[in-house]
């Protein structure tokens, strides 16, 4: 799942260092005027959040750091990423922590591990991909998108059945 995970960050990564500076934070239409720049920022924020659960044993998406450095600033956007991949192989995935969320002006508690939370992400990171490709295939032609970038894993096992 590891290499799931960074297989991901690194198709990621392989886009934005690709961007114009201008273009990775351009608000775009076909985005609700959201930039790629902001769905990088969301998909770092929510891995950090896993990554600094160790330290408190709770992990809650509700109070990620929402860096709007990482939205604006390419370079920064890249090193983070690279930083979070390195991250992930530290984890210990059978590590049981406890999951806390506002549902409705409630607090919702939770035991999960960072196995079922990784893949969470891998799965979160996958659907803002595809918004991204769509962004990049409206506005930047000169972007060349890696195989599969945004497409659900499980829609790629789908395919490679007979």
């Amino acid at each position: 799942m590891k290499k799931t995970s960074a297989n991901s960050l690194n198709n990621l990564f392989a886009i934005i260092s690709q961007l114009n500076y201008s273009d990775y934070s351009a608000e775009l239409e076909i985005l609700n005027r959201n930039s790629i720049g902001k769905h990088v920022r969301h998909i770092l924020d929510m891995f950090e959040c896993l990554i600094d659960a160790p330290e408190t044993g709770i992990l809650s998406y509700d109070n990620r750091k929402r860096c709007s450095k990482t939205e604006n600033d390419k370079e920064f956007a890249l090193k983070k990423t690279k930083k979070i991949n390195t991250e992930i192989e530290k984890l210990d995935l059978n590590k049981t922590i406890l999951l806390q969320q506002n549902i409705e002006g409630k607090l919702i508690k939770c035991e999960t591990n960072f196995q079922r939370e990784l893949l969470y992400n891998i799965e979160h990171c996958v659907h803002h991909l595809a918004i991204i490709r769509i962004g990049i295939e409206q506005h930047f032609p000169y972007i060349e998108i890696p195989e599969n970038f945004g497409i659900a894993y499980s829609t790629l096992q789908q395919s490679e059945k007979p």
